[in-house]
């Protein structure tokens, strides 16, 4: 009997750790598409200045992935934590899928080597994400 009790409180502790992994990864998510966007940022401002477009698409692989995450959290309905004013939640959510829509527009014209486009999306894209940034940066 004692035994049973024993491996009871032992599972219910594993299950309500891995719980608590899972949740504390789907709040971090928004965090690590950061991470991701950063890194893509920097090739594609290398890659505007060396004329490389053929290495933006690749360095937006990861970003995507991490987007796809963000969306199934979303759709499923779990918490996804922004660092500061999760109030305004729903208005990150329009600037991301814009932005994604943005960072589309820059993998297709480095695609098709149109480095106008290119230059331009880049601009835009920085655009974005520093007025992201102040909207999120301050506190409600």
């Amino acid at each position: 009997m004692r035994l049973r009790v024993i491996l009871a409180v032992l599972m219910a502790i594993t299950l309500s750790v891995s719980v608590s992994v899972a949740e504390a990864q789907d709040e971090n998510l928004v965090r690590k598409e950061m991470a991701a966007l950063d890194k893509a940022f920097k090739i594609t401002i290398d890659a505007v200045v060396l004329n490389q477009p053929e290495k933006i698409a690749p360095a937006f692989a990861e970003v995507q992935k991490i987007k796809e995450q963000v969306e199934q959290a979303v759709k499923g309905k779990k918490k996804i934590a922004l660092p500061r004013n999760q109030n305004k939640f729903k208005v990150f959510v329009k600037l991301d899928n814009r932005f994604h829509h943005e960072v589309g527009a820059l993998v297709l014209a480095a695609k098709k080597n149109r480095m106008r486009a290119v230059n331009r999306q880049a601009h835009n894209l920085l655009n974005m994400c520093v007025r992201c940034h102040d909207i999120f940066r301050k506190k409600a």
